[in-house]
């Protein structure tokens, strides 16, 4: 889903932002609120004096939201393409969300392995641990599925 559809889909409000920034970020609805009823999600953002740069950063933390909490049915693996490079990719990239909620599909459907969802994506274990260990929260739901699983927790 890009950012324009998920803006669609929730619910935006403005409110004035807390810290330092002076007389415009304490005196204007700078900071962002959004809410998607359909998942029961909240996610503000404040960090930044302007509006928008806010409405951004508080849409790429909903979809990286949807990616931890929202299960599906595994697309087919036909579907499936490694949005990185070279076994690598930033959090910073527009894919990253989206490839996080396919390997947690994976992940979960096979009680808390991860090795299927490094082959369905062309990734050896190792680098697709890597590349879980990059967020605190995306390790943390992977530790959780490997729990529930009866799996053992994944090291660096």
């Amino acid at each position: 889903m890009s950012l324009d559809e998920l803006l669609r889909e929730c619910q935006l409000k403005g409110y004035q932002g807390s810290g330092p920034g002076g007389q415009h970020r304490n005196k204007t609805n700078t900071g962002v609120n959004l809410r998607l009823s359909a998942y029961n999600l909240e996610i503000k953002s404040c960090e930044s004096r302007s509006a928008a740069e806010n409405k951004v950063h508080a849409l790429h933390r909903m979809r990286m939201a949807i990616a931890l909490e929202v299960r599906e049915t595994p697309k087919p693996v036909s579907e499936l393409k490694f949005p990185g490079s070279n076994g690598r990719i930033q959090s910073s990239n527009l894919g990253f969300a989206p490839f996080i909620a396919d390997v947690l599909d994976i992940v979960a459907l096979n009680n808390g392995d991860t090795k299927p969802a490094a082959v369905a994506f062309g990734l050896s274990p190792t680098a697709l641990t890597r590349i879980l260990h990059q967020e605190k929260s995306v390790i943390e739901k992977v530790q959780s599925l490997r729990k529930v699983g009866g799996k053992c927790p994944l090291h660096r």
